[in-house]
Order: structure tokens, then sequence, then C-alpha cells
């Protein structure tokens, strides 16, 4: 979900950071979506585990995200997707890399209809999964009170 330029003179954290607005603003990441925990976002973007943390770190600073402690972090209802032009010409952008990777590395663009359903799919599973295990793990309001 997360890819970083190490070569970047942007630094790690920034990335990831900008990664994760991105996503919100696609819709890829809802309001009330949980974020990977500092540890698995380390792993999975292949960066020391403060680099991870600061990223968080900034995301909250930002109202973008809020960690409950022993909950995880979750997307903030206040994250507002960016408008629809923008939004359009995003995925478009993120389309058009997909295409030349593919074609670089030699995947028939035929496949990618197939594929693209394929990581769709996984990703609403995915998706309810966090949604249902975070909705387990919230508290009612009426038990607040």
């Amino acid at each position: 979900m997360i890819e970083i330029d190490p070569t970047s003179p942007v630094p790690l954290y920034q990335q990831i950071a900008e990664q994760f607005r991105r996503l919100i603003a696609l819709g890829a990441l809802r309001p009330g979506d949980r974020l990977p925990t500092v540890r698995e976002l380390a792993v999975r973007s292949r960066v020391n585990r403060n680099t991870a943390a600061r990223a968080i770190q900034q995301l909250e600073a930002e109202a973008v995200v809020r960690t409950r402690v022993g909950q995880g972090t979750f997307v903030l209802e206040s994250a507002v997707p960016v408008d629809r032009a923008e939004s359009d010409a995003a995925v478009d952008e993120l389309i058009d890399r997909l295409l030349v990777e593919a074609h670089t590395l030699g995947v028939p663009l035929e496949e990618l209809g197939w594929r693209l359903s394929r990581r769709i799919d996984r990703f609403r599973r995915e998706r309810d999964a966090a949604t249902r295990e975070s909705d387990a793990n919230i508290p009612d309001k009426e038990t607040q009170r």
C-alpha cells in the first residue's frame, strides 16, 4: 500500500505521511479505518520504526488520524477527501504509472483487468475485516455513559 523512494530528497517519514493523505483523499482509507501499527508500517515500508512513528505523529499533528492506546490509529472524520477533479486526476496518474510499470515488467496489458479486479476484491475483504475488527474494539456509546 505504501511505496517510498529512498533516493528522493523528501524525508522517508514525509513520503509515508503523504501517501496516507493520498489514500484518504482517494477514498481508499475512510474515516474510522484503522491504519497499520507502527511495527507493521515499518516492516511493509522497510523503514526504521522511528521513521514510521514519526509519519504517524505528523498525521496526528495535522488532525488526519488519531491513535487510541491499545486499539490502534484511525482516520478521523475530519479527514475529508479532496474535490472530485483532484481525486480523478490522482487516480488517473496512478493508473498511468501502473500501465508503464506493467509494460516495463513485461506483463501483458490484457492481464491488468483481471489482476486489478482480484486486488479490488482482496482490498474490500481486508477493509471489511478491519472495519469489523475496529467496530468490535470500539465500546458502544451507550455503555460509555
